[in-house]
């Protein structure tokens, strides 16, 4: 079979064609169509050729695929041809995306599994290409839009033509200049296509959407961390939130941001003016760790067999544990027992009995290779690690996780 892998112009020659042929179509893009050949037999498993067209032509991103030279199937908006975008940009030295404007390669990085339809979309409507610069976000959750809903050029080209804020109410935000202004604002980062539900639920909030209407940079990030956060807002979260997810701090994510925030509500009791003044990392931690002393102080000093009463008039019987106890890892069973684990390992488990009577969580003690704490939370029909720390909150070893990991591993096969 003859090799249907063809050799594009040189970019020199390439760059000149256009060039010339621009004289005469000062416009628009020059009227041929250099299509570049991948070939895709070690993937499918048969003889098979996808031809793309490159940004520098009159159909960018169109394709065609072909087996033994008969055509397969061929797309050309809103039609991307199933090839990942990496692998795409691996082929033929970046010959596809040639002069491609910043801001729409910018966008497409942030979602790879759109780059095809974004650059279709791009490439042949004006109005798409602008807004890749005046609102990324708003851009890629449009083409989203368009590819679930199968939308045609004249469908995606008519909306192009509305408002911003028309826009937002047809990719399902509200049709607010508000929200067309937070989306213009917002900067990209690498997302997945799932989290298109949890940013929309984020915009939809209105004690999100009012925390960032004078942020000068809103980020994607801070989004989805909003929307998975239901507890105390104040103007200051926002920096501390800048310094938990833009740092370099180990271990310090949105996870951990999250966890630490609920523990330190939790802890002040309805008194959050400390944590009004909390703008960084380091603030936050100190405020946390002097509540968790004050605590367990103030456990300490009191009769903790009364105050495990006072638990079980307030909640009920201590609940029965979820999982067996294995080798050196024990659940607690008590009240009184969940008040120890607190005062011993230093940290703010006796705090969780709210939590624990409500079987949000249970709470198990790892004796060997060290002591941590462990929490267990239902995922689904299975109970999975939620957290596990150690004197002071510290991380486990590495051997202490593998141990924990196991337990919860046989209990998940048995």
């Amino acid at each position: 079979m003859r090799s249907l892998i063809s050799q594009p112009f040189t970019s020199t020659c390439l760059s000149g064609l256009s060039g010339f042929l621009r004289r005469f179509w000062p416009n628009k893009k020059p009227p041929f169509d250099h299509r570049i050949a991948l070939d895709m037999s070690s993937a499918v498993g048969y003889p098979m050729v996808v031809r793309l067209s490159p940004w520098q032509s009159a159909t960018p991103f169109a394709w065609l695929s072909e087996a033994e030279g008969e055509p397969l199937a061929s797309g050309a908006f809103l039609e991307p041809p199933g090839i990942s975008w990496n692998t795409l940009m691996d082929t033929h030295g970046g010959a596809l995306t040639q002069c491609m404007p910043e801001a729409l390669r910018v966008a497409i990085n942030s979602v790879p599994f759109l780059g095809v339809a974004l650059a279709q979309v791009a490439g042949r409507l004006s109005a798409a290409l602008e807004l890749a610069t005046s609102s990324p976000l708003l851009l890629i959750l449009l083409v989203d839009k368009g590819l679930q809903a199968q939308w045609s050029e004249q469908t995606l080209s008519a909306a192009l033509s509305e408002k911003q804020a028309t826009l937002c109410g047809i990719i399902g935000l509200p049709d607010t200049r508000a929200s067309a202004k937070l989306l213009r604002r917002c900067q990209l980062c690498p997302m997945i296509q799932r989290e298109f539900i949890v940013l929309k639920r984020a915009l939809h909030d209105p004690s999100t959407t009012r925390l960032l209407r004078h942020y000068p940079a809103p980020y994607v990030k801070q989004l989805m961390f909003l929307a998975n956060y239901d507890g105390e807002r104040w103007p200051g979260l926002l920096l501390l939130m800048d310094d938990a997810l833009t740092s370099s701090r180990a271990g310090r994510g949105s996870a951990w941001l999250k966890e630490m925030l609920s523990d330190t509500q939790r802890l002040a009791e309805a008194n959050l003016e400390a944590l009004h003044r909390v703008t960084t990392v380091t603030g936050l931690q100190a405020l946390h760790d002097r509540q968790v002393t004050s605590f367990n102080t103030r456990m300490g000093m009191g009769d903790m067999a009364r105050d495990a009463a006072l638990l079980e008039k307030r909640h009920g019987p201590y609940p029965s544990p979820p999982l067996p106890n294995r080798g050196a890892i024990t659940a607690i069973t008590s009240w009184k027992g969940l008040l120890l684990e607190g005062r011993r390992m230093h940290h703010c488990v006796g705090s969780y009995d709210r939590p624990v009577a409500l079987g949000h969580v249970a709470i198990y003690h790892l004796h060997l290779p060290e002591s941590v704490t462990i929490a267990i939370a239902p995922q689904g029909h299975q109970w999975g690690l939620s957290q596990a720390h150690g004197v002071r909150n510290t991380q486990p070893s590495s051997e202490a996780q593998q141990v924990i990991h196991q337990w919860l591993a046989e209990q998940a096969d048995a």
